[in-house]
């Protein structure tokens, strides 16, 4: 059977972080986002593919992104965002507003 290292998340910079589970195996980004750059992000599958591959976050570019689930709150001014890079180079994006009290 195959070992898995155990998920560390890495800094990548202030407000990104990453695990990695190692060779071809799934990798997590979590992206802290203004509402600005959410919304850039969002505008299409196309605008959130370059921004990630961009940015160089995951080990091989992207094929598909899907976005699974996008949850806004009234009066949110940023954004969590976490995306899943499967194993056959699909981003998964979920992505929560952070309520403002």
């Amino acid at each position: 059977m195959k070992t898995v290292s155990k998920p560390a998340w890495k800094i990548l910079a202030k407000g990104r972080w990453k695990t990695d589970l190692g060779g071809d195996l799934p990798e997590v980004v979590i992206l802290h986002l203004t509402n600005s750059a959410f919304n850039k992000f969002k505008s299409s599958v196309k605008a959130a593919k370059a921004y990630l591959d961009n940015r160089g976050y995951f080990k091989r570019k992207l094929i598909k992104l899907i976005f699974a689930d996008t949850v806004p709150c009234p009066g949110g001014a940023a954004w969590f965002v976490i995306v899943t890079h499967t194993t056959h180079s699909t981003a998964v994006v979920v992505a929560f507003q952070i309520c403002e009290d």
